[in-house]
């Protein structure tokens, strides 16, 4: 996540098994790299190193993390022969990390280097809100509300965000994709000859994602620096991506029809689920939480119009309901969660606009929490109204703070939730939609 460390126990970790200065290896491999190094902050750590001083030429480095719990790719990362540093998010506070370095050329790898790194045990620390504004522009809230947008690039049709905080857009041509760093550094292209669509994604790893415009493939891009690699053949219906770096696809099934889900996990793992369907509901949106579960938004198609949110496990071919009643629903996921905000009445039928229709309070009056587990949290809400029936996705931080935009009604703007409840708090009066919260 990206995370603007406000006290933060940063530390340098020793070398291990890898102190000595790097002796003769064998010619046909790689010499072990020298001045390995790992510094860290609140859930992060960065590796770095040096080239080797003997052996054959580097034509790549491995880089790996134990343990790799919650780490895209099973903790290993395979980078250019360019590359003299790595870095690693999503670090579990007091955990005990073992990072490897190995230089690998034509013939084979060469002698790992290892330094060991304990994450700092408590941080205090804050996320991110990156949205699209009515021109158009990518600009960045604190999620805290206490201050107002900063733009970060303009003329973007979509986007997303790393980590770190870098954004990436596409060009206006869909061909390259432009990263404008964190730091406030000169926007600079980080790869071409591409299909791209605006609708960019990213993990929690920074590696990117998109469906190529030409064959409809899932495409990742890997932070690595490798080229750009077909995961999933179609996006279907519609597709997701955790923050762990799981990708879905979902084929929606007409009524009474089996949907059909393909996932393939941060290890490469492909896996292929039929999801019997049964009722009058069809599809309508999946969005993705860290952990590899996923949560489809449906549609009634009976005279009510009502629309929910039901969860699909990780492993699992059993849709189970994410709600406990019926309303006008904004919702999101973060690393662990469904995030919710319900209204306090509903229209058994959509006439709620028509004269003599029903007239429900659209109040958003609650907002919930529910885990994969069926941990569920609510809180009592104020102080905004829904714009009434739709697919309406937000995004939501880590602390559980739920953040939508409203663009009809007597409220319309920008609102935050307080993950505790409590008065909603309106950050713009303005129009914005893409909603990403690193």
């Amino acid at each position: 996540m990206f995370r603007a460390v406000l006290t933060a126990a940063a530390a340098v970790a020793l070398v291990i098994g890898g102190a000595a200065p790097a002796t003769a290896a064998p010619s046909s491999v790689p010499g072990a790299p020298t001045s390995v190094r790992v510094t860290g902050a609140a859930d992060s750590a960065t590796v770095t190193w040096g080239l080797p001083k003997s052996g054959a030429k580097v034509t790549s480095w491995r880089v790996t993390v134990s343990p790799a719990q919650q780490q895209p790719d099973a903790g290993v990362d395979r980078l250019p022969a360019s590359a003299r540093s790595d870095r690693f998010g999503n670090l579990t506070a007091s955990t005990a990390y073992t990072f490897s370095v190995r230089a690998v050329g034509t013939r084979g790898a060469g002698k790992a280097v290892s330094v060991r790194y304990t994450a700092p045990g408590s941080v205090q620390t804050v996320q991110s809100l990156f949205a699209l504004d009515g021109a158009g522009s990518v600009v960045r809230f604190p999620t805290s509300g206490t201050s107002a947008p900063t733009t970060i690039a303009p003329n973007a049709a979509g986007f997303t965000a790393d980590d770190v905080g870098d954004v990436f857009v596409p060009s206006a041509d869909r061909t390259s994709i432009v990263m404008y760093p964190a730091g406030g550094a000169a926007a600079r292209t980080v790869a071409t000859g591409l299909h791209l669509t605006a609708d960019l994604r990213s993990d929690v790893a920074g590696n990117l994602y998109w469906v190529d415009s030409v064959s409809g493939a899932i495409t990742k891009l890997p932070v690595s620096g490798a080229a750009p690699t077909a995961i999933i053949p179609s996006a279907g219906s519609g597709w997701a991506v955790g923050r762990d770096g799981t990708v879905s696809a979902v084929t929606f099934g007409t009524q009474g029809a089996a949907t059909k889900v393909v996932s393939v996990s941060p290890t490469g793992v492909r896996t292929t689920r039929s999801i019997p369907e049964t009722g009058y509901r069809i599809f309508a949106a999946v969005i993705a939480d860290g952990g590899g579960n996923l949560y489809v938004n449906y549609l009634s198609t009976g005279a009510s119009g009502a629309s929910g949110w039901v969860l699909l496990a990780k492993g699992s071919s059993e849709l189970v309901s994410a709600e406990s009643r019926i309303g006008f629903t904004y919702a999101a996921t973060n690393g662990r969660a469904l995030v919710s905000a319900k209204s306090a009445g509903w229209c058994a039928a959509p006439s709620e606009g028509s004269p003599g229709g029903c007239t429900a309070d659209k109040t958003i009056t609650s907002l919930s929490s529910r885990t994969a587990d069926g941990t569920t949290t609510e809180h009592t809400t104020s102080g905004v109204t829904a714009q009434g029936r739709g697919v309406w996705i937000g995004a939501a931080d880590e602390a559980g703070d739920l953040f939508f935009d409203v663009s009809a009604g007597p409220t319309t703007g920008l609102w935050r939730l307080d993950a505790a409840g409590g008065v909603a708090q309106r950050l713009s009066a303005g129009q914005f939609s893409r909603l990403l919260v690193i």
